[in-house]
């Protein structure tokens, strides 16, 4: 009888311990999703701010462009656009 409590105890002990590891590996798992996925985000956040300051720079020198322009230049260059 003995032997057969003693059994139980190690199997417990064993099952308490593979569980606290399989909850501390679930746990760290989920931390490193959590962290990989913010960090995503944040890039994406990056790169779209990137672009919309591109874009910004890019209007912002054809705008000068045109200003700059003379009113024969910016006409032919119009009627030239309108054809292609």
């Amino acid at each position: 009888m003995m032997l057969i409590a003693r059994i139980f105890v190690t199997l417990r002990t064993r099952m308490a311990l593979w569980g606290g590891l399989i909850v501390i590996f679930l746990a760290a798992l989920r931390v490193a999703t959590r962290q990989g996925r913010q960090a995503a985000e944040a890039e994406f956040v990056i790169r779209a701010a990137d672009a919309r300051i591109r874009a910004l720079r890019t209007s912002l020198e054809v705008t000068h462009e045109i200003e700059t322009l003379s009113d024969d230049e910016r006409n032919r260059r119009l009627d030239r656009w309108m054809r292609d």
